[in-house]
């Protein structure tokens, strides 16, 4: 045999390994691959002292469940706020005691936060509005409301380029209202719906001809 033939044998018997890997490859018995023990939620909860690590997939929500050493622990990567921390843990609502001093996740800074965003947000003055006092009068009403929407909704003077030209308004049932001072030598008999309807007489004269009623909205 010449060398030309002896190396074509050899081509020859590479293809016929590498067509024989190939098969092989294509055709991995299921049942050999590795997997974890799976269990229900009931049957996963009633192992007895099971090894800190120990990994198992529940068949009830089909996912992979660890052991920490005192509880098992849902394996995700969905990465909820309270598994975010935070870079610096801060102290947001200074709570001291009675909650976590510091918040170091971003759930509790959610948590420490908001109920202070939110508070400072509902509360606002609605625009100001001319009350004639300049005799007495009984029974005088204004609507704080239609005042309110009236002036917010409509097109302002003036306005940067890039707001719209109207303010958002909430509807009146939306809207708790409040007098939080008065002059009760010039008012009295201050009564107010739950549409934001003011009613109130006029007993006397500012000596300046300037009096105020202090109006306050609050977002129920």
């Amino acid at each position: 045999m010449n060398y030309s033939e002896k190396m074509k044998k050899i081509g020859l018997s590479i293809l016929a390994f590498l067509g024989l890997t190939v098969t092989i490859n294509a055709q991995i018995d299921a049942g050999s691959l590795m997997g974890l023990p799976s269990a229900t939620t009931a049957e996963m909860n009633a192992i007895t002292s099971p090894a800190m690590g120990g990994c198992l997939f529940n068949t009830d929500d089909g996912t992979i469940y660890y052991y920490t050493g005192s509880n098992w622990q849902r394996a995700t990567d969905d990465q909820n706020a309270s598994e975010i921390n935070l870079v610096t843990a801060i102290d947001l609502d200074e709570g001291g005691a009675s909650s976590p001093t510091n918040e170091t996740t971003v759930e509790e800074a959610i948590q420490a936060i908001a109920p202070i965003t939110s508070r400072a947000g509902r509360v606002f003055y609605p625009p100001s509005i001319a009350i004639d006092a300049s005799s007495n009068v009984t029974n005088a009403q204004i609507n704080l409301y239609n005042q309110y929407v009236n002036q917010f909704a409509s097109a302002s003077m003036v306005y940067n380029p890039s707001a719209p030209n109207a303010i958002p308004t909430y509807a009146a049932n939306e809207l708790n209202y409040y007098v939080t001072y008065y002059d009760p030598a010039v008012f009295a008999n201050i009564t107010i719906t739950d549409a934001g309807l003011m009613e109130y007489d006029i007993i006397g004269q500012p000596a300046d001809y300037n009096s105020l009623i202090n109006v306050v909205f609050v977002v129920k």
